[in-house]
């Protein structure tokens, strides 16, 4: 399976770095959610925010960097002017 060129030009090695350092993250913090529930720790309220982040992140990296699915009608301004 071959990468596709990501629109920013980043290497692929640095875009795997970037993905697997956020999937890291995201498991760790997901262990220590756990871990607190668990135990019968309070959570912080932050550390909802911080997971959330990650994974907002994971996202927006691997979105594909297609464009929109479907495309809209064109605007007033994009119209040819009626005769």
């Amino acid at each position: 399976m071959q990468l596709q060129r990501r629109p920013s030009g980043l290497p692929d090695w640095l875009y795997l770095a970037i993905v697997a350092a956020l999937g890291l993250y995201f498991v760790i913090g997901a262990i220590a959610w756990t871990t607190f529930i668990y135990n019968g720790i309070a959570v912080p309220d932050s550390f909802a925010t911080i997971l959330a982040t990650i994974a907002g992140g994971l996202v927006g990296v691997l979105a594909p960097t297609g464009g929109p699915a479907r495309s809209s009608p064109p605007s007033r301004d994009q119209r040819p002017p009626a005769e």
